[in-house]
């Protein structure tokens, strides 16, 4: 954590110093502020890692923040501290992608487990080298082979995995069928059979990537289709 900033948010004074005590000596910067409109300032100020946010707070509520910062910032990591847990509530936050949602009081150790999860989410997230962003949002990290979509991982088998690695290991070249073939399986030969293998990969792998992900390139063999820079 040393190495990361994180902003809390809470107008509660005596929890406020609690709380902003123990972050100051885990984190590199502290930014604590009292409500949600002073949150926002401080967030596109001074972009911080992780914020931490009450969800009833004066002018605008954690939950409202969030959604505001989520329109166009998917790798902040966002944990909610709140004394109620309304149904409504916890339904709408499912949709915006938190690390946590704690009830108060909360335990010291139920704190640090949400702020190390918060961590290893960002680092995750952030580490340009590991990450190859796909098309929509879809994001494959090439160290612990995992696909993620709105920090939610999609499960793939082991030769799904390999196929990905395969793919963006150079995302400009087309792979003929025989490569794929040999880096997939051990002492394949080369037949009918090991063609239906690989179709019914890419069939089932095409249903966990967005659509037209994976190109077949009529007599060359298949390429990987991603984000498009703006």
């Amino acid at each position: 954590m040393n190495n990361l900033t994180i902003l809390y948010a809470e107008d509660e004074i005596e929890t406020r110093k609690n709380y902003g005590n123990y972050l100051k000596r885990n984190f590199k910067e502290v930014y604590i502020v009292q409500n949600g409109e002073e949150a926002l300032e401080y967030y596109e100020k001074f972009e911080p890692n992780i914020m931490l946010l009450d969800i009833n707070m004066p002018f605008i509520n954690g939950l409202e923040l969030t959604k505001k910062i989520r329109e166009n910032d998917k790798k902040t990591r966002i944990i909610i501290l709140t004394a109620h847990l309304e149904q409504d509530k916890l339904l709408f936050a499912a949709e915006l992608n938190l690390t946590k949602y704690l009830p108060k009081p909360i335990s010291r150790m139920k704190l640090k487990e949400a702020l190390n999860e918060a961590v290893n989410q960002y680092k995750e997230l952030n580490d340009e080298s590991s990450n190859f962003e796909l098309k929509e949002g879809y994001i494959f990290n090439k160290d612990s082979n995992k696909l993620i979509y709105k920090d939610t991982e999609i499960k793939l088998t082991k030769h799904e995995s390999q196929f990905l690695v395969l793919l963006t290991s150079n995302k400009n070249r087309i792979f003929t069928s025989d490569e794929i073939y040999n880096y997939l399986w051990d002492e394949v030969d080369i037949c009918e059979s090991s063609a239906t293998k690989l179709k019914d990969l890419i069939k089932r792998l095409r249903k966990k990537l967005p659509k037209d992900s994976i190109e077949n390139i009529y007599g060359a063999g298949y390429k990987l289709n991603i984000k498009e820079k703006k």
